[in-house]
């Protein structure tokens, strides 16, 4: 079961893993895209088209009686539940012989929730990881039976981490399911006293300013990259910033905004505790530009300000 690019990626993945290819996927149907509107599979429905995998679309597995029919059917040994955007409850939890299995790219119980990734880089995590674990009721919340840490680089976006967390927890699934089939899987129950929590991210947590430190506007920046993706506002346009670089000594003093160099051909703008420096931004409805011409189109300078 899977619908979002982390599924398609981790499908796509499985290929080289010939005896866990699954028979079936589950996804969601095809939604209008591009200016005609009309409907385009997921990538989850791509890639599941590219294995010759059966491929079986439902937009509400809990209300799908003939999905729930099937699956007695077929009695699978496994359901895995990635990237998935449902809430599976029962029959499907006890259906498989093994359960529903998720990949979780977190140390669980830390990052429960749709947007582990984007959270831990923009709390400033240095590490984080994948864990599979047993699906139940409750969000993330089943017994853990394999993890694996991975290291936060401080110029890690939240696709770099996540095509890392992908590499590792690939790995660590095919290991998991073997657990299973040997008879040698370990389940550890959850402790609910560390638990923390990653909700979605909202729009308005995308906006910055440079009234504040510089290491939290840039891991707000590169958690937000690829999407939503972080923005702010200079003369009363919306400007997205998509890459920048930390300059986080205690010597960087300047009013906040205040371009103060132009460093390596990109402007380097303070905040209220060091600077960073602007590689890649975009203005609503253009595309991506780097810093050299963001300066070259508003004639900046050291100096001026960015209001």
């Amino acid at each position: 079961m899977a619908s979002g690019s982390w599924g398609a990626q981790c499908l796509l993945k499985l290929r080289e893993k010939k005896d866990l290819l699954p028979e079936m996927v589950i996804t969601a149907h095809p939604k209008p895209s591009g200016r005609g509107l009309k409907l385009k599979p997921n990538e989850v429905e791509e890639a599941a088209a590219s294995l010759e995998c059966f491929i079986r679309r439902s937009d509400n597995i809990n209300l799908d009686e003939e999905l729930k029919k099937e699956l007695q059917v077929r009695k699978p040994d496994v359901i895995l539940v990635i990237d998935f955007g449902q809430k599976v409850k029962e029959p499907y939890l006890s259906t498989p012989k093994f359960g529903c299995i998720n990949l979780h790219p977190s140390l669980l119980p830390k990052y429960r929730g749709a947007a582990p990734i984007q959270r831990a880089i923009m709390d400033g995590q240095e590490m984080t990881g994948v864990t599979v674990f047993k699906l139940t009721e409750q969000m993330d919340a089943g017994p853990i039976i394999a993890q694996r840490e991975v290291l936060i680089d401080l110029e890690d976006t939240a696709y770099t981490l996540g095509m890392k967390l992908l590499s590792e927890g690939v790995n660590l699934l095919t290991e998991a399911l073997h657990y299973f089939v040997s008879g040698t899987a370990q389940l550890k129950e959850q402790d609910e006293s560390k638990a923390t929590y990653a909700p979605k991210i909202t729009n308005e947590e995308s906006y910055f300013n440079f009234n504040h430190e510089a290491i939290n506007v840039h891991n707000k920046v590169r958690a937000l990259n690829p999407r939503p993706g972080a923005h702010t506002f200079i003369r009363g346009k919306r400007l997205k910033v998509w890459r920048t670089s930390l300059i986080n000594r205690e010597d960087v003093l300047g009013l906040p905004g205040t371009i103060l160099n132009i460093k390596e051909d990109h402007p380097v703008v303070a905040c209220i505790k060091g600077a960073i420096s602007l590689r890649e931004v975009q203005w609503e409805g253009k595309p991506p530009i780097d810093g050299r011409s963001f300066l070259n189109g508003l004639h900046l300078r050291e100096g001026d300000v960015l209001s």
